[in-house]
């Protein structure tokens, strides 16, 4: 379901990405949850309790900080929600046998999604999807040795925040993985 005017770019981006950063060592996980859930990251580091320890968030780790924050949501494999975050997997030889191996860990990224825009810290500002590819992507891409393209692993939809919900959140689906883009298209 589209929002009523996905032509305008979201408003909420968290103003504290990078004294969050300075202070707790945030980095995409962390800033894509809290635009996703319009919050504040320093606020949210909460929910993140494996920094103290290791910088990397995973699958797991993201939805645990969403239940943790009474949000509901549902994960998809290799498709890009409505509204919510996205680990993005950076495509090379790490990727050629098995997109969802360990050894592609390393080359993910996690953005926050609404609609048709996306945010990524790194560039600070809601962009359209063929904004992000154009810009943000491809700087991303021409940093790693090998890299290709990009596609979404798991999608994380935010269903609706409240605190009480019980319900079961959904495992990965069995999609094909079409939310995928290289360097040369």
């Amino acid at each position: 379901m589209k929002g009523a005017n996905s032509s305008v770019a979201p408003r909420y981006v968290p103003w504290d990405i990078e004294v969050a950063r300075i202070n707790f060592g945030a980095n995409c996980g962390p800033a894509s949850f809290a635009t996703a859930t319009r919050r504040e990251v320093c606020r949210i580091m909460q929910y993140f309790a494996h920094f103290d320890h290791s910088p990397w968030t995973t699958l797991t780790q993201m939805r645990r900080a969403f239940l943790a924050a009474g949000q509901a949501i549902e994960v998809y494999r290799c498709r890009m929600p409505t509204r919510g975050v996205v680990l993005v997997q950076w495509l090379g030889p790490w990727t050629q046998k098995d997109l969802f191996s360990r050894w592609s860990l390393v080359h993910t990224h996690w953005i926050a999604v609404e609609d048709e825009w996306i945010f990524d810290c790194t560039a600070g500002e809601w962009q359209t999807r063929f904004e992000w590819q154009r810009r943000t992507a491809s700087a991303f891409l021409s940093d790693i040795p090998h890299a290709c393209g990009w596609a979404v692993k798991y999608g994380i939809e935010v269903i609706t925040s409240h605190s009480n919900w019980l319900g079961s959140e959904t495992g990965a689906s069995d999609s094909v993985c079409g939310e995928a883009s290289n360097l040369d298209s």
